[in-house]
């Protein structure tokens, strides 16, 4: 009789996990055109990386996800039970009317994908929905209620005039009196298409001070802070920052019976959207004329390099790390230039980077490891290694120096036997060799051979005139085969590019993943250009944004097409120094990729056809 019980309980538990384990999605059936709503994804169990669905393009998202968690406990006769449930909240916004669809979303839990249910819904003109009008209108008339001096958003920077290059700590504030502000419907922030902008770390939810203006008292709460760049000189502005309010006010009604004040709410929420104020800045340009040897670094920085080892043998590699730390923007600098011996073989640098942004700048150290393989015995002084900046501080550009760098190279098993010099200021290639310059005369009578015994006219001498020029009729051949074989690779290439792009993005999916924003953007770049040079027969170092765009527009894709691609190239270009884009920004340029790749794949494969019959 236990072993029942047990297993009914097994399958009544297994049952329960089986449903609680469930993604739902709600929306409105029907919105208005223009008019913003909320798209809320809700599970019962802990789970993470929720996954968009590809959405029609005019449905625009506009903030989320905002992830909140409620627990329901209940106690029967003892027994305490805990429902959690788990929601992610998306604000959207829709302006054409119509009917759309919001295919299924998917999330991780437990290691297993779930997927939510899809959402139909109707988009319609406000005069379609007047008590929906009449709301919306309401709210505008108790946000006009909300003087300038109750809600203000305030921009300031910490420098006003600045050089190009030196960093300025942007601050957005909020400042709050005699108003419930419940939370943010929207913020539109300002475009920085003059700056270099990263985001300094935000906390979880804001803290609010009190501060005395004017003789009234607010409470106010820093909003975020960005650290910005300038790469232009002038007077720059920035575009006011706008955001969305929602305020919880207090709603007179006329109450039929005493219970409808218990029972009935009598406070709303309403919307109200507050712009800051244009900021300036005035932008002066370095200094002229730079060092010769400036490192593009405005800031405080120092320099250290050492080597791995100084005493090696022949065709050992050593390395030589220089390292720059400090606060600026040495993150962005130019890499060094060493001037090493001709001795040595001499690699690309390997550039690590260990700075975080601050109020300060970014701060941190920026490496360049330095590859040298030695391939001649001697002692080799390497020249000091020379960096400039300019200094913030003393508004001077500064030199950083090191000291000379010995290396005593000892001769190695593989070195060769003949003796060699290398004659002043030449490079490897201009060797001398001693004793073989010079042939003396022979005073020997040398051995002397009958008549008929030469190897011309003879068998030998005539197989040997035929085997060369059978050996180049083969050579040619072979040529003539591999030639014909190299173009089946590129025409496979060709045929295959939508298959090979596929596969260079499954590497963006993993990055955008696990988070790696940088890597994202690279790899869906790499994918582009890959699947373009693929498509054109082409090595993608001979591809360019011209001639890419000529080349599509001679296989007859459409205009809109090819600027689709381009924007997305510009998106993936800028993200690299823009603000930190959210996840569900990359997913859907992750997803407008796949579909520009198709979209191109059908359209070019199609002309392409096309072309082949006219032939």
């Amino acid at each position: 009789m236990k072993k029942i019980l047990s297993i009914l309980t097994l399958i009544i538990l297994t049952f329960t996990s089986s449903q609680a384990q469930k993604l739902k999605a709600d929306a409105p059936r029907a919105v208005i055109a223009g008019e913003k709503f909320q798209l809320r994804y809700s599970i019962d169990t802990e789970a993470s990386d929720l996954r968009l669905p590809v959405m029609d393009n005019d449905i625009q998202i506009l903030m989320g996800p905002s992830t909140t968690q409620s627990t329901n406990m209940t106690i029967v006769n003892g027994n305490v039970q805990r429902n959690s449930t788990y929601a992610f909240t998306y604000i959207l916004k829709i302006d054409q009317p119509g009917k759309y669809t919001i295919p299924s979303a998917t999330i991780t839990s437990g290691g297993k994908k779930i997927e939510s249910n899809a959402i139909e819904l109707e988009v319609v003109k406000g005069d379609d929905k007047a008590a929906a009008r009449q709301s919306t209108q309401a709210d505008e008339v108790g946000a006009a209620q909300i003087s300038g001096d109750e809600l203000m958003l305030v921009v300031t920077a910490n420098r006003k005039e600045v050089f190009k290059d030196e960093p300025i700590v942007l601050t957005t504030k909020i400042y709050v009196r005699d108003v419930a502000l419940q939370g943010i419907s929207s913020v539109k922030n300002p475009e920085l298409r003059d700056f270099i902008s990263q985001e300094l770390p935000r906390k979880e939810n804001i803290e609010w001070t009190i501060e005395n203006i004017n003789g009234k008292t607010y409470n106010v709460g820093v909003y975020e802070q960005k650290l910005l760049f300038p790469q232009k000189t002038g007077s720059l502005t920035i575009s006011p920052v706008e955001i969305e309010f929602l305020i919880k006010q207090r709603v007179a009604r006329r109450s039929q019976s005493i219970f409808d004040e218990f029972f009935e709410s009598n406070y709303r929420n309403v919307k109200k959207l507050v712009a800051s104020k244009p900021l300036n800045i005035q932008v002066k340009n370095l200094p002229t004329p730079a060092p010769s040897d400036f490192s593009g670094v405005v800031g405080s920085i120092k320099m250290d390099v050492s080597t791995s080892k100084n005493q090696v043998k022949t065709n050992d590699g050593v390395t030589i790390k220089l390292v720059v730390s400090g606060s600026g923007n040495h993150k962005l600098m130019n890499t060094p230039k060493m001037n090493i011996p001709s001795d040595f073989d001499q690699f690309d640098p390997k550039v690590t980077n260990d700075i975080n942004n601050t109020v300060a700048g970014m701060s941190g150290s920026k490496t360049f490891e330095y590859l040298v393989i030695p391939r001649h015995a001697g002692d080799f002084t390497i020249p000091p290694v020379t960096l400039s900046y300019f200094d913030i501080h003393t508004k001077q550009y500064k030199q950083l120096s090191s000291g000379n760098i010995t290396i005593n190279v000892e001769k190695g098993s593989g070195d060769e036997s003949a003796a060699v010099i290398q004659q002043f200021a030449a490079s490897r290639e201009d060797l001398k060799f001693i004793g073989k310059d010079i042939r003396y005369i022979k005073t020997d009578k040398g051995k002397m051979k009958p008549r008929g015994s030469f190897l011309y006219g003879s068998l030998m001498f005539w197989v040997l005139m035929i085997v060369p020029v059978i050996g180049f009729i083969i050579f040619i051949l072979v040529i003539q085969k591999q030639l014909h074989d190299s173009a089946n690779v590129i025409q496979t290439r060709h045929r295959k590019a939508s298959k090979l792009a596929t596969k260079r993005l499954k590497q963006a999916s993993h990055l955008l993943k696990t988070g790696h924003k940088e890597g994202f953007y690279d790899e869906l770049l790499r994918a582009l250009w890959g699947y373009m040079g693929d498509k054109l027969k082409l090595p993608v170092a001979q591809l360019s944004r011209d001639n890419a765009s000529n080349l599509m527009s001679q296989m007859q894709v459409p205009e809109g097409t090819i600027q689709r691609f381009m924007n997305i190239l510009d998106t993936c270009e800028f993200a690299r120094y823009a603000p930190a884009s959210g996840s569900a920004e990359m997913d859907k340029l992750y997803h407008e990729t796949i579909e520009t790749i198709t979209l191109l794949e059908n359209q070019m494969k199609g002309n392409y056809n096309s072309r082949k019959v006219a032939k």
